[in-house]
């Protein structure tokens, strides 16, 4: 039996894999993808099978492949202070094209996470473009990602993923790199 739409939606998400990533490799077009997790179309059984089994392989390539953070992880990691204004956060995360960014002090000691998630409630909640020039970081930072070693095997980092959008990598408690699910999914490209 086959998962529902939604349980493949949230496995391509939990993988890192793009609409787009996904419509390659089953042979349609993003649109198709965007529409069928939406549930506007009515998929053949054929389409669904191959996207579910490339989805069902990729996880499992994932959690078996024996490489090392250090092999993976990008460094090095772009961070914001906790005294940084969210408006400068912000723009570091819009040049770089993240969705978060580790806090961490002068001395690279990761205190914090500051997410667009974080802000865009600071927004709903009524803040100003104007009043986040003075919010500072410290103010509004979630808890710190999950945090590995540099030995940390793939099938470690892997299960952290889904429930965070990176973990660090860590080393004597300095921050040396970061691991996305992106990098996870290059990784089973490259490597498996």
């Amino acid at each position: 039996m086959l998962p529902s739409i939604e349980e493949l939606r949230k496995m391509r998400k939990n993988l890192g894999i793009s609409q787009k990533e996904l419509a390659r490799i089953s042979g349609v077009s993003q649109s198709y993808i965007a529409r069928l997790e939406k549930g506007s179309i009515n998929p053949t059984y054929d389409k669904v099978r191959k996207i579910f089994d490339y989805l069902n392989r990729t996880g499992q390539k994932a959690t078996t492949i024996d490489i090392t953070a250090e092999k993976i992880m990008t460094a090095p990691v772009i961070t914001c202070s906790p005294t940084d204004s969210i408006i400068t956060a912000l723009n570091v995360m819009r040049e770089k094209g993240f969705s978060q960014l580790p806090v961490a002090t002068l001395d690279r000691k990761v205190v914090g996470t500051v997410s667009e998630s974080d802000i865009n409630d600071l927004l709903l909640k009524g803040n100003t473009i104007d009043s986040l020039k003075t919010l500072v970081v410290r103010k509004v930072m979630g808890p710190t990602l999950p945090q590995l070693d540099r030995s940390s095997p793939i099938s470690m980092i892997y299960p952290l993923l889904k429930f965070s959008s990176a973990v660090l990598i860590m080393e004597n408690g300095e921050l040396k790199g970061i691991v996305t699910k992106a990098d996870i999914l290059k990784a089973v490209e490259e490597y498996a």
